[in-house]
């Protein structure tokens, strides 16, 4: 179980990999990051995952050090090199070395820094589809997206662990975050799905939520299946309601939610409609992966 991480242009085992103090993406979160897997050895949408990496970047004006190739090449190195049966790739850019612990960029003279992680992927424990997750609508809302976009993703997730810590304290692992309009927006590393009547429902992305490469795979997916998917404005009240929940990730795909706030969703048990997508969602993905892992060269 290899980990390795990429800083710079040189591969070092993880304990030996260091940045500066002084980096801002240390001080301040100010930087940018993407979660990529491998599927068979092979990235998952890593194109979409590079596209989304520059746009979050082109929000907080950082220019990312490398092109989409390249950052592509390095992953791939690192990867090959790490000799994992499965990877969990995590790309940071950040807006370099400081030379002041000020928040001015007059103080950010450097180049970009760029680190790639790699780490054994897991897998997911048999217990998920089996019993599902227990998550909880937490107090703190959603950052909204006149502060701080939650569409940027950003290294600072001080809100996310804020909920989640609220959801473990009673008890539950998901923090399901409320907009500042009381809307459902999205879980704290998750997208946020509910089924009524045996149609799939998702908060819309001007919610204020990242925009899921797995989410938005998943739309794909579901409508080319015959699926009605519906991307709305909902309340708290719309989940209690709901004949299922689940989540959607990178790391994870679907997920089942079974418990809310520590009542039963339906019977308590994953639900017939997110079980059967899991297992042709995750059957798509790994067919994807297979057709190409590039980027600029993947279906679709």
């Amino acid at each position: 179980m290899a980990k390795l991480a990429y800083i710079n242009g040189k591969i070092l085992p993880e304990a030996e990999a260091v940045i500066s103090v002084m980096d801002r993406g240390f001080l301040f979160g100010d930087g940018v990051y993407e979660v990529v897997r491998t599927r068979s050895g092979r990235f998952l949408a890593m194109g979409r995952h590079l596209l989304r990496l520059r746009a979050s970047a082109a929000r907080i004006a950082l220019v990312l050090p490398l092109t989409d190739e390249e950052l592509y090449l390095a992953c791939r190195a690192t990867v090959d090199k790490a000799a994992n049966d499965e990877s969990y790739v995590r790309i940071i850019v950040t807006r370099g070395t400081g030379s002041a612990p000020n928040i001015d960029l007059a103080y950010a003279p450097d180049e970009p820094n760029l680190v790639i992680m790699v780490r054994e992927l897991a897998p997911l424990p048999q217990t998920l589809l089996r019993e599902g997750l227990r998550a909880r609508i937490v107090s703190l809302t959603r950052t909204d997206r006149n502060a701080l976009d939650p569409a940027i993703k950003s290294g600072n997730y001080l809100n996310n662990i804020l909920g989640l810590m609220e959801a473990r304290r009673m008890g539950d692992e998901v923090a399901i975050f409320l907009s500042i309009r009381g809307e459902l927006t999205e879980a704290h590393t998750s997208n946020l799905w509910f089924v009524k009547n045996g149609k799939l429902h998702t908060p819309s992305l001007d919610c204020g939520i990242l925009d899921g490469i797995t989410r938005s795979l998943l739309i794909e997916f579901a409508g080319s299946a015959g699926m009605e998917v519906q991307e709305g404005h909902y309340e708290r009240s719309c989940l209690f309601d709901a004949d299922e929940v689940f989540l959607s990730s990178t790391i994870q795909d679907i997920a089942p939610v079974t418990f809310l706030d520590g009542s039963p969703i339906a019977d308590g048990r994953p639900g017939c409609c997110t079980l059967s997508l899991a297992e042709r969602f995750s059957a798509h993905l790994d067919e994807l992966a297979q057709l190409s892992e590039a980027p600029g060269q993947e279906p679709g």
